[in-house]
């Protein structure tokens, strides 16, 4: 088993008894994607248990998500845990079926449920870049901003006072010709 596998359970198995509950099905969703190779570029990827960082979410459908970081690659992989769509009919399990289980007062085979979703995103680092220069040449392209977003302001006010103008002048024109047919 892969040491992400081994190092999930390990963060799983440390968590309080609700989270642990909720997280376990999601593990073994991911375990059933071990051997897909989608998943194995993640697996490459991962290097240890730091990296893994769980957030709940409010979300009815999105449970929550594991973050892998691996900064190093400048790569983040989210794994959305979801509620999958409800399958299987209507529960009419009872005491005496065959595999009733009381604790869930189910068979748990054919009955409705919400199956396990996992959603896995890979986000890259595509540039790592920072200013060249120094904080003085920011000074004087903020400035460059300022005035030329100024002129561009005041461009768009003088078009617009035209535009007003215009329609002052074919407006009156229309009354002038109004009063002059009046006399």
């Amino acid at each position: 088993m892969h040491k992400f596998y081994n190092d999930l359970k390990e963060f799983i198995l440390n968590q309080d008894q609700d989270t642990k509950g909720l997280l376990i099905p999601y593990y073994e969703t991911l375990l059933q994607l071990e051997s897909y190779s989608e998943m194995k570029e993640l697996l490459n990827h991962y290097t240890c248990l730091d990296d893994v960082e769980f957030v709940e979410s409010d979300n009815g459908w999105l449970i929550g998500t594991f973050e892998i970081h691996n900064n190093s690659l400048g790569i983040v992989y989210k794994i959305h845990l979801e509620l999958g769509n409800m399958s299987g009919s209507y529960c009419e399990c009872s005491p005496t079926d065959e595999l009733y289980n009381t604790e869930h007062d189910c068979c748990g085979n054919g009955c409705d449920f919400y199956a396990p979703r996992i959603s896995i995103i890979k986000e890259s680092n595509v540039i790592n870049h920072e200013f060249q220069g120094y904080e003085r040449d920011l000074w004087v392209l903020e400035e460059k901003w300022m005035t030329e977003y100024e002129k561009e302001l005041l461009h768009k006010k003088n078009v617009e006072k035209v535009n007003n103008l215009e329609t002052q002048i074919e407006q009156l024109q229309k009354e002038l010709e109004l009063a002059k047919s009046e006399l």
